[in-house]
């Protein structure tokens, strides 16, 4: 039986028309510049877009762009990039770089990510549980949320003897091979899940087959054990578990517990390590509304 199609032949044009309104505005621009090209959005402001795409393209790996990286980066006309990066320098969210016509990102937009870092409510109960699970494995714990096709670090703690892997708040993993990614996969709505599935497929066509594999197997995990792990396949010989948490205001996170495979074995993953992050979130959980 069809729910989807017999509730909707119920529906009235208008409330068809309403729900779909609804889907359109919901939907993620997961690569804005190429896509708002198709969009006839009048609620859009693609000069905004743009701008706010182009502080996208400065990151730790390139933190020095030209008018013409920023161009081949977007696909924009150079005049346009001009006009843009003119404009954020006048509004002190990019500055020229000393002798060079290249740009970097300027202190305007830290405040940004400070304003969001320090309304993150949840840091202050999750981090002496993250503290004493990181110390007990040696080993690093991470909390993250999705960004369009990535996770991206919002906390994390290292253990008291860990000397590799030092990553910091605001580093990037693929959400398709990395456990964190997997547990959001797994935990996030039907609807978001598929549209997130099919972007990944488009994104990683020569890949797909292995990659909606180690998915397959990562959503049985989770179903079956409440968390994915990722075994050497986001980063050779580095293992991570990790579980997904719901906070009503936070949205969907996700808490990792990963290190070098000489620190964490498959086995002392899941024998121990997972059991005890799943505690770890329980224990979260229990303590949410508790002022």
């Amino acid at each position: 039986m069809n729910l989807i199609g017999d509730n909707r032949r119920h529906m009235t044009n208008d409330t068809l028309a309403d729900e779909d309104a609804n889907n359109e505005m919901h939907i993620e621009l997961l690569e804005p510049i190429a896509e708002m090209r198709d969009k006839n959005d009048r609620q859009f402001v693609t000069a905004l877009a743009r701008g706010l795409e182009l502080l996208r393209c400065f990151t730790p790996q390139r933190p020095y762009l030209g008018n013409q990286d920023l161009s081949q980066l977007t696909g924009l006309p150079k005049g346009t990039i001009t006009r843009l990066t003119y404009t954020l320098v006048k509004l002190g969210y990019l500055k020229q770089s000393t002798n060079s016509s290249k740009y970097q990102l300027s202190t305007g937009v830290l405040s940004f990510g400070y304003t969001m870092m320090t309304n993150i409510s949840i840091n202050n109960l999750a981090t002496p549980y993250m503290e004493e699970l990181a110390d007990y494995a040696n080993s690093a714990v991470a909390m993250a949320t999705r960004d369009r096709l990535m996770m991206v670090y919002l906390n994390v703690v290292q253990g008291q003897g860990t000397t590799t892997m030092q990553r910091n708040v605001g580093s990037y993993l693929p959400i398709h091979l990395s456990s964190m990614g997997r547990a959001c996969l797994a935990s996030m709505p039907s609807a978001e899940q598929e549209f997130i599935l099919n972007a990944i497929r488009s994104k990683y066509k020569d890949d797909w087959l292995k990659i909606r594999r180690g998915l397959d197997k990562a959503f049985q995990d989770y179903e079956d054990y409440g968390y994915c792990f990722s075994i050497s396949e986001w980063q050779k010989d580095v293992n991570a578990v990790a579980i997904a948490l719901m906070h009503p205001t936070e949205g969907l996170l996700t808490f990792n517990c990963g290190a070098p495979s000489f620190i964490l074995s498959r086995t002392k993953l899941e024998e121990d390590i997972a059991p005890r992050l799943l505690h770890m979130k329980n224990m979260i959980e229990s303590n949410l509304y508790i002022s």
